[in-house]
């Protein structure tokens, strides 16, 4: 069995957007949520940016 990493990278948001959402205020608040996610981690991130980037 071939031994390949695999990672989910999709914060889960509070609402559902429709893609051509331009609302403002809903816009903020996924940007929010995202980088809270992207706080919350870090440690995975960082494991594929290594794998991504290794020569």
């Amino acid at each position: 069995m071939m031994e390949v990493p695999f990672f989910r990278l999709s914060p889960l948001l509070s609402e559902n957007v429709p893609m051509n959402c331009v609302d403002e205020q809903t816009i903020k608040k996924m940007v929010e949520e995202t980088k809270a996610y992207i706080g919350e981690n870090k440690a995975t991130i960082k494991k594929v940016t290594e794998l991504l980037t290794k020569k």
